[in-house]
């Protein structure tokens, strides 16, 4: 990828239910759970997985 390229995304900074990530140039929505816990697993400094453990409020 040619480094001196610079990309656009919009997004919105008003939902407090998304997480975005930025992978060699993509960028990533993943919902987040109404309960729960969002992992950022890294491999060699960059972002390799999400793990979205869901738990359920009684």
């Amino acid at each position: 990828m040619n480094e001196d390229r610079k990309y656009i995304a919009e997004i919105d900074l008003m939902n407090n239910k998304k997480m975005y990530v930025v992978k060699d140039g993509q960028l990533i929505e993943h919902d987040l759970p109404d309960y729960g816990e969002t992992l950022v697993i890294t491999l060699g400094g960059k972002v390799d997985r999400l793990e979205t453990k869901t738990k359920r409020k009684v």
